[in-house]
């Protein structure tokens, strides 16, 4: 709808007017210094939250979901104690489908980094630095990686919440938005 699309463009105008008036009122030096420090900073929070979660229940951790259509959403993390890195592999996750409730991977990013903010337990801004110590394998014609002629639009809401449900449920946390 175009005026969804005028929407987004008054959206990212009036960022970047906030932007150069940031740097403008602060100096270009002294921003990215604090844009680099917020990203450290979520970074060292995730990676706190991972040595503390492979101290208390090991280095592995894993949950299987299921659409409602049946297909599965697996999910297994090997976490590294030393370094706080993890990687996510969702190997065993569904085929892509011809509905479209398959999601791009950058629908899966958004819902760990989601699930991994709420996870550390401080109050930190939503930003890429959670997903630094993230290695991500995400079958190829998957539920969550499907080719580039299958719907997805249904994915962006209802595979992503589940997508969220199965990183939740693999950390022991409260899980299941979806019943």
């Amino acid at each position: 709808n175009i005026s969804d699309l005028r929407a987004q463009v008054a959206a990212n105008n009036s960022g970047i007017r906030l932007l150069h008036q940031l740097v403008h009122e602060n100096g270009l030096k002294k921003v990215e210094a604090y844009m680099h420090f917020i990203q450290h900073n979520a970074e060292m929070a995730v990676r706190n939250m991972l040595k503390e979660f492979a101290s208390a229940h090991g280095t592995r951790a894993h949950s299987i979901d299921y659409m409602d259509d049946g297909t599965p959403i697996e999910l297994t993390i090997e976490i590294d104690p030393m370094t706080g890195s993890a990687c996510f592999d969702f190997e065993g996750t569904g085929p892509q489908i011809l509905g479209n409730l398959n999601a791009p991977p950058a629908v899966t990013y958004s819902a760990v980094i989601y699930s991994l903010r709420s996870l550390v337990g401080q109050d930190i801004p939503l930003n890429q630095g959670c997903l630094t110590p993230i290695e991500f394998k995400i079958p190829a014609y998957s539920l969550l990686n499907p080719s580039d002629d299958v719907g997805v639009v249904g994915g962006n809401v209802l595979t992503s919440q589940r997508v969220v449900d199965v990183v939740l449920k693999a950390f022991k946390a409260c899980a299941a938005s979806q019943g």
